[in-house]
C-alpha cells in the first residue's frame, strides 16, 4: 500500500513538472524578437561593428558597456544580413552565459550528490524559463548576461574563489546598473578575501566605464541619471500600481504614451534608489544570522533582492524577472534539495500573468487591474516566503511540517 502511494506521488510530481514546462514554453509563443533592441543597444553595437569608436562613445544605450562590447564582434560577422539575423547573433554570447551558469550548477549539484533527475531538470529550466524567452522577445538579452554573471559571482564567492567572483561581479555591474544589487550578496557569500573580491570587481567595472566617462562625460552622466530616476508614469505590475491614478489622453500624448497610470513624480524618483538601498538592511540581517546560514544561501538573498527590484520598479515588465529566476534556480540547486520547485512555480506564474503576445507597454497597460492584481497576488507572497526561507529556515520547516501533518490527517479522518 505504501509503495503504491509512493508511485502515485512520483507520478503526480512528474505530471506537475511536465505541465509546468508546457506552461513555461507558452511564454515563447508568439515572439517578436528584438523589440527594444533597435531603439536602444542597436546603434551602439552597430557603431562598434563598423569600427566607429567615436560614434559608439556618443551613443546613449541605457546599459553598461560590457554586453555591447561582447555582442559587437558577433554582429560584425553578419552585419550585412537581415535585422533578425543581426539581432540573434548578438543574443548568442548572452545566452552562452546562461549555458555556462547551467554547466556550473550541474557540476556543483553532481558533486553534492543531487539526484540525476534534479540535475537534468535544473539544466532544462535554466534555458527554457520565461525570463529567457521574454528577454529575447523584448530585445534585452543583456538581462540574461547580467543575471548569469551575478548568480555566477555569488556561486564562485561561496566556493572561496574570490578573484573569479570579483571578475564576474565587475562584468555584471559593467553590463547593467541594477547588478549593484549583487554586490552585498557576493561579499556575504565569500568566506575570506572579501577585499580582493571588491577591488577586482570595482577596478574592472571602472575600467570598462572609463572610456565613455572620459570621452563623453555628459552622455555617461545622462545615461546613469536616466537609469537611476524613474518618471511618474507606471505600469500595472508593481506595488505602486494600487496607489496610482489614471493618465489622461493628453498626458499620454505628451510623453510615455504606453503607460496608462502614474504616481507622483517625487515618489517615482525614490523608487530606484529604494531598490538599491533595500540591499543594506537585508544584507545586514543576513550577516547577523550568518552562523546559521550556508554561504550558498547568499543566492537566496540575491533572488529576494532581484524580486524586490521587480516589485518596486514602476516600469516592471516580465523580462525584468530573468535575473531573479536564474538566482532562484541557483539557490534551489545548490543550497536546497536540488529540485527547483519555487523556480517552476514563479516561472509558471510569470508565464500566465503577462500576455505573451504583447509588443508594447500600451498592451500591458491595457491589462490594468487584472494584470496588476494577478501579479501582486503571487509575487508579494513569494517575496515573503523567500524572506522566510533565507532568514528563518527553522520557522519555514515548522510551517511545512504542520501543513503536511494536517494534510495527512485529512484522509485518516475521512476513512474514520
Amino acid at each position: 500500500m505504501g509503495l503504491l502511494r509512493l508511485d502515485r506521488t512520483r507520478l503526480a510530481a512528474g505530471a506537475a513538472v511536465a505541465l509546468a514546462l508546457v506552461l513555461m514554453l507558452r511564454a515563447a509563443f508568439p515572439m517578436e524578437a528584438g523589440l527594444d533592441y533597435f531603439a536602444d543597444a542597436s546603434s551602439a553595437i552597430d557603431a562598434l561593428a563598423r569600427g566607429d569608436v567615436a560614434d559608439f562613445l556618443d551613443q546613449r544605450a541605457l546599459m553598461g558597456s560590457f554586453s555591447l562590447l561582447l555582442r559587437a564582434p558577433f554582429v560584425a560577422l553578419v552585419f550585412d544580413q537581415s535585422l533578425n539575423v543581426v539581432y540573434f547573433a548578438g543574443v548568442l554570447p548572452c545566452l552562452a552565459a546562461v549555458v555556462a551558469l547551467a554547466g556550473a550548477l550541474r557540476r556543483r549539484m553532481t558533486a553534492l550528490g543531487r539526484p540525476a533527475a534534479a540535475v537534468t531538470l535544473v539544466t532544462v529550466v535554466a534555458l527554457l524559463n520565461p525570463g529567457v524567452f521574454r528577454s529575447i522577445h523584448w530585445g534585452h538579452p543583456e538581462e540574461l548576461l547580467a543575471g548569469a554573471l551575478c548568480a555566477g559571482a555569488v556561486l564562485a564567492a561561496a566556493r572561496g574563489r574570490s578573484p573569479l567572483a570579483g571578475l564576474l561581479l565587475g562584468l555584471a555591474v559593467a553590463t547593467k546598473q541594477w547588478a549593484l544589487l549583487a554586490v552585498i550578496p557576493t561579499l556575504l557569500a565569500a568566506p575570506e578575501r572579501r577585499v580582493v573580491l571588491a577591488l577586482v570587481a570595482g577596478a574592472l567595472a571602472l575600467a570598462l566605464a572609463l572610456p565613455t566617462m572620459a570621452a563623453a562625460p555628459r552622455t555617461f552622466v545622462a545615461v546613469q541619471k536616466e537609469a537611476a530616476q524613474a518618471g511618474g508614469p507606471i505600469g500595472p505590475a508593481n506595488v505602486w500600481w494600487p496607489i496610482s491614478s489614471p493618465r489622461t489622453a493628453a498626458e499620454r500624448a505628451a510623453g510615455s504614451p504606453g503607460f496608462a497610470y502614474e504616481i507622483p513624480a517625487r515618489l517615482a524618483a525614490l523608487t530606484h534608489p529604494l531598490i538599491v538601498l533595500a540591499a543594506l538592511p537585508l544584507g545586514w540581517l543576513f550577516w547577523r544570522r550568518r552562523a546559521r546560514l550556508a554561504p550558498e544561501d547568499a543566492l537566496g538573498l540575491l533572488a529576494l533582492l532581484l524580486l524586490l527590484r521587480c516589485l518596486l520598479d514602476p516600469w516592471n515588465n516580465d523580462y525584468y524577472h530573468a535575473p531573479f529566476l536564474l538566482a532562484l534556480l541557483g539557490w534551489e540547486a545548490v543550497a536546497r534539495s536540488g529540485w527547483p520547485r519555487l523556480t517552476l512555480l514563479a516561472s509558471v506564474a510569470l508565464a500566465l500573468t503577462f500576455p505573451a503576445a504583447a509588443v508594447t507597454f500600451t498592451e500591458l497597460s491595457a491589462g490594468g487591474a487584472l494584470l496588476g492584481v494577478t501579479y501582486l497576488a503571487w509575487a508579494v507572497p513569494l517575496a515573503g516566503w523567500l524572506a522566510l526561507e533565507v532568514y528563518a529556515p527553522a520557522t519555514r520547516d515548522a510551517i511545512v511540517a504542520r501543513v503536511r501533518s494536517r494534510a495527512a490527517a485529512q484522509p485518516s479522518a475521512a476513512r474514520a
